[in-house]
């Protein structure tokens, strides 16, 4: 049993190299048996079979969450000459780099989605232009995490949104993507990065909880948490 564990371990992380896979943390994390006494072998045995689905569970999110597409859509909702005009009524001048003045995401239709339901990470940004840097080029990024191991990054996505114009403005930013059928069930972080000339300005964490069924009142049905 410890040598199947082991070869499913190895596995993973070789199957999987560019996700950060650390075969000690993922020994650590997924065999549990070195938290049992020393000679209680019926402990050791069924850690390690837990550990074998364990396995399972985060190569399916690996593989599945890997192929999974994301659309991006970026709209101008207000000129830069506008926002401009709105920070000097606070403000006595327009400061000498653009800056990010708001940074807000919410997501649709809400935390608790289904399998093969759309979910839509919507941003409200807001970028000043400056007086002497005149650039300004907005990105977003777009990160999700495994829910098992919350540190490990399956999927990332950067795309500009003013890539056309690299004018400061308010813009609607939005990722939108379907978690796919058979990913399984549990809480997924997400976090974005708001990027102004190459740098991150702001972050926002959100979690997508990915449950069996939603009756439609929006109450859960079903919930397998690990």
């Amino acid at each position: 049993m410890k040598s199947k564990c082991l070869v499913l371990l190895l596995s993973l992380a070789m199957a999987y190299p560019s996700y950060g896979f650390d075969l000690k943390d993922l020994k650590n994390n997924i065999d549990r048996s070195h938290k049992c006494k020393s000679d209680d072998q019926g402990c050791k045995n069924r850690e390690r079979l837990k550990a074998v689905a364990r396995v399972a569970v985060v190569a399916a999110a690996v593989t599945l969450i890997t192929k999974m597409a994301i659309k991006h859509r970026s709209e101008r909702i207000a000129r830069e000459e506008q926002v401009a005009d709105e920070y000097k009524t606070q403000n006595s001048s327009l400061p000498a780099e653009p800056i990010a003045t708001e940074y807000i995401t919410k997501t649709l239709p809400g935390n608790v989605v289904e399998p093969g339901s759309e979910v839509i990470i919507q941003s409200d940004i807001v970028v000043v232009p400056g007086t002497k840097q005149k650039t300004a080029l907005i990105e977003e990024r777009i990160a999700i995490y495994d829910n098992e191991d919350n540190t490990k990054e399956l999927k990332n996505f950067t795309k500009p949104v003013n890539g056309k114009t690299k004018k400061g403005g308010r813009y609607q930013n939005e990722f939108s993507f379907t978690l796919p059928e058979g990913l399984p069930q549990g809480v997924y972080p997400i976090k974005t990065e708001l990027l102004l000339n190459g740098k991150v300005v702001d972050t926002s964490d959100t979690d997508i909880q990915l449950v069996l069924q939603v009756n439609n009142v929006g109450e859960i049905q079903l919930l397998a948490m690990n």
